[in-house]
């Protein structure tokens, strides 16, 4: 298990006493010895005082990620996970307006990382919850991988096509007729309310229409 953030040691001492091993990566000096002191009976831990956004993943490894996150550096963090990690799980705790916008096929970021991981909102966290209160309710998300859904060869295409179509730009990926066969295939009646099963299956008729 790697941790995103050990803080004072609350959540790395659970950790510990249910994994086999905990990683906890914080980027406070103070915060890390306040966690070995905290966690001084356990062997199966080690805190590393790093950021984690400078922090390079295990490959080749199977293992589970678990954080609170910040919330200003959420993207950031979640795409480093994604995109740099091999964790076959990751368990986040995330502003819930964010959250959301994690399953939002209509932005970018949901478009990118669905290629890589499914994305769940388990649970909403109340503020109250927290200490100091945050002025934003939160979430617990579980990122589970599965085998990419674009290929290598077609990632730079992908990411084209996604900006295009975030910014309905639609007349710059299909002719008029081409729209409306793409549309009917991938069984779509509202633009605003697509799967993101829909939208790979909008994007492979683009790539037939562009061979």
């Amino acid at each position: 298990m790697i941790e995103i953030g050990s803080g004072k040691g609350h959540f790395t001492f659970e950790l510990a006493k249910r994994c086999n091993y905990v990683t906890a990566i914080e980027i406070d000096p103070k915060l890390c010895r306040i966690t070995k002191n905290k966690l001084i009976e356990y062997e199966n831990f080690q805190v590393i005082n790093k950021d984690i956004l400078q922090f390079k993943f295990p490959k080749n490894k199977s293992y589970k990620i678990y954080g609170n996150i910040p919330y200003n550096i959420s993207t950031d963090i979640i795409r480093k996970i994604v995109f740099e990690s091999t964790a076959t799980e990751s368990y986040l705790i995330v502003e819930y307006g964010f959250a959301k916008r994690l399953l939002n096929t209509n932005r970018s970021l949901a478009l990118f990382l669905m290629t890589e991981v499914d994305i769940s909102i388990l649970s909403k966290i109340p503020r109250e919850y927290f200490h100091p209160k945050p002025r934003v309710n939160s979430s617990l998300i579980v990122l589970k991988r599965h085998p990419s859904k674009i290929s290598l060869k077609d990632r730079k295409q992908y990411e084209n096509f996604v900006m295009k179509w975030v910014n309905k730009e639609y007349i710059k990926l299909f002719s008029k007729n081409q729209f409306y066969q793409a549309l009917k295939y991938a069984r779509i009646d509202d633009l605003n309310n697509i799967s993101f099963e829909q939208f790979l299956s909008l994007f492979n008729s683009y790539k037939l229409f562009n061979r």
